[in-house]
């Protein structure tokens, strides 16, 4: 695995309060597999991984699933009754970045209204703008809104990797399926500890140079 940090971006997806929940809400399609993965593995790989991010010199893009306007109507439509019942309007709590995340001086956050990051977000012109042409993709959920990042992504000639300790989703089957059709062709499989090894190392060799 080899990474130049400065090529390099995380995109971190819907890593935000109504997707990152801390229990199960009556009528949520989230289960307790992904309550308790998000909290015991995913959120911590992501407090390992940021850090070392930025400190080799990669951007950090946020993506925040929601609806900017007061209507819903900017949402794709299969998500917008879903954004009513959680309120999930970019500018309220409910799309902020979790806390434990929370986005630092010189990272990017950008609204998403549906699913894929590359469709239904500013991701593409922001990457190229930044001059990255290499990712990491972390969040939730793995075999959705992941899933269609990273199929997009590898379509416009990203090279990708998906992080797989920094993903999450509803089940330890999704979970493997989804690793399975991204590993196969649209992403590099990963894990934290190999992503943070490759930047140091890469790191390292540049401020030699």
């Amino acid at each position: 695995m080899e990474l130049d940090p400065g090529r390099t971006a995380v995109v971190v997806v819907d890593m935000v309060n109504w997707q990152v929940p801390n229990d199960v809400p009556e009528g949520a399609y989230w289960t307790q597999y992904y309550v308790d993965r998000c909290a015991e593995v995913v959120v911590p790989a992501h407090q390992r991984l940021l850090p070392a991010a930025r400190a080799a010199g990669a951007k950090v893009v946020y993506l925040r699933v929601g609806a900017s306007k007061a209507d819903y109507s900017d949402a794709i439509r299969p998500f917008r009754e879903g954004f009513r019942m959680y309120g999930a309007r970019t500018d309220q709590t409910e799309c902020e970045v979790i806390p434990e995340l929370a986005p630092e001086p010189g990272d990017v956050t950008l609204e998403k209204h549906g699913s894929g990051g590359y469709n239904t977000s500013d991701l593409d012109a922001c990457l190229r703008e930044l001059g990255v042409d290499t990712v990491l993709y972390t969040g939730v959920a793995a075999n959705v809104c992941v899933l269609l990042t990273a199929s997009a992504g590898f379509d416009m000639e990203y090279k990708g990797y998906l992080v797989t300790d920094a993903t999450g989703t509803f089940s330890d089957e999704l979970q493997s399926a989804a690793e399975l059709v991204m590993g196969s062709m649209t992403a590099t499989l990963t894990t934290t500890d190999e992503a943070i090894a490759a930047l140091e190392s890469n790191r390292g060799v540049a401020a030699s140079a």
